[in-house]
């Protein structure tokens, strides 16, 4: 896993993908969007249609999406029903911007028990990000 002075775009397209080599399937995009998304918002999406793009564009069958954006220090998260007339805007900055990305990966180490090369790999990326000083 590339490691950069932030959080790394790529490695959140990587797990959110489930047809990574991680092998997980869509558990972390079910991890993200109970970890990162709904301790914010309620937002209805299916998981299991989800397709996501390079440029972090999740969208289900529905036509719901989620949009991520980085930042530095920044996260913003653009979700949108196709099925109502708005859409909402989640916004993590400075600690809480890092601080979501550690439960996330939390949650993603949970479910690697059975993976133990893989949750090496995600707890040594916590690690880093837990030493990197993110100021907000």
């Amino acid at each position: 896993m590339k490691h950069s002075k932030t959080i790394d775009t790529a490695t959140i397209a990587r797990l959110l993908n489930h047809v990574d080599e991680h092998g997980m399937g869509r558990v972390f995009m079910y991890a993200f969007l109970n970890e990162v998304i709904r301790q914010k918002r309620p937002f209805p999406f299916d998981c299991e249609s989800a397709q996501v793009s390079p440029n972090l564009r999740i969208i289900d069958n529905q036509g719901r999406s989620v949009i991520v954006e980085q930042r530095r220090n920044r996260l913003s998260l653009t979700l949108n029903d196709q099925r109502s007339e708005t859409s909402a805007l989640i916004e993590y900055k400075g600690k809480a911007y890092r601080q979501v990305f550690l439960d996330w990966l939390a949650a993603c180490i949970r479910y690697t028990s059975l993976q133990p090369e893989l949750r090496k790999e995600l707890t040594r990326y916590a690690q880093y990000i837990k030493r990197t000083t993110i100021s907000q």
